[in-house]
């Protein structure tokens, strides 16, 4: 088992609440209204809406733009940055994750990534792996990853991505043997970790759930903008982290399943106004 809270997946949930990942999050839930781009003075006094520094954020926006996460551009005589077209991608792609009101699914079978890169592109090898796992993939040994059927267009994305088809193969599997198919679930996967992600997850979330059920009429813009973006903030590598596996093959108490409801109601209440509050204020 590859456990999410080693490497990179656990780094990605203790980061959830810096500058880099709220930039993520503002980009991705409002910049597609403004076709992809922010004036640089926009995408600060966003974030310190947040409580984020100015200099913590022009440092962020200055790695993003190194890395092509994000592209300098000029609008008017204005400078901003644009998401690159691979980030678009992931936006688009991610909001079917992230957005999505989860149930658990059919058991309709397994998928198999079954690779082998050569040792001169361990870089690629690390980056595969560790995207596996961001993804919901589980190790079985070696080169030989697994994953619900639902997966299978995730898996297939990545290795387009990463320009590593000719040393991947993808397969549709059922597990017929040796141990009982939930034991072998709970091996490949660290469902006290993931359960623990949702935890968390309803933790942090439960005070403003609670704050909003007690207000009536419209959301204020500017607190429904604080609250949801560091709320999706939170939630949108849980989704990730959860392979969405069968029911028959959880914890009879998964924490998943309130944490999704959590979530909903605070999206399905300050989506809309944070948008707005967010259009009002770089229009």
């Amino acid at each position: 088992m590859v456990s999410i809270f080693t490497g990179e997946a656990r780094d990605l949930v203790d980061r959830s609440a810096r500058p880099q990942s709220l930039i993520i999050t503002i980009y991705g839930a409002y910049s597609r209204n403004h076709g992809g781009w922010f004036s640089a003075n926009s995408i600060i006094q966003l974030c310190t809406e947040l409580d984020v520094q100015e200099d913590a954020a022009r440092s962020a926006l200055a790695r993003f733009k190194r890395r092509g996460i994000l592209i300098s551009k000029k609008q008017n005589g204005v400078i901003g940055y644009s998401t690159s077209p691979e980030m678009r991608k992931t936006f688009d792609q991610g909001d079917n994750r992230v957005l999505q009101r989860r149930e658990a699914p059919i058991n309709q079978g397994w998928i198999l990534v079954a690779f082998s890169i050569p040792e001169n592109l361990r870089a690629v090898r690390y980056q595969l792996r560790s995207r596996l796992i961001r993804i919901g993939f589980a190790q079985v040994t070696g080169g030989l990853w697994i994953a619900p059927m639902q997966l299978a267009d995730d898996a297939i994305s990545l290795a387009q991505s990463l320009n590593i088809e000719k040393y991947m193969n993808v397969f549709s599997a059922e597990h017929m043997a040796f141990s009982p198919t939930p034991v072998a679930v709970g091996q490949w996967w660290d469902l006290n970790g993931i359960q623990e992600v949702y935890k968390s997850f309803n933790k942090t979330a439960r005070p403003v759930v609670n704050y909003w059920a007690t207000k009536r009429g419209t959301p204020d813009p500017q607190k429904a903008f604080r609250d949801y973006t560091k709320i999706l903030t939170n939630w949108r590598h849980a989704p990730y982290f959860d392979p969405g596996l069968p029911k028959e093959f959880l914890p009879k108490t998964w924490a998943g399943f309130p944490a999704t409801q959590t979530f909903f109601k605070i999206h399905d209440k300050l989506a809309g106004p944070a948008l707005n509050y967010v259009l009002n204020l770089t229009k």
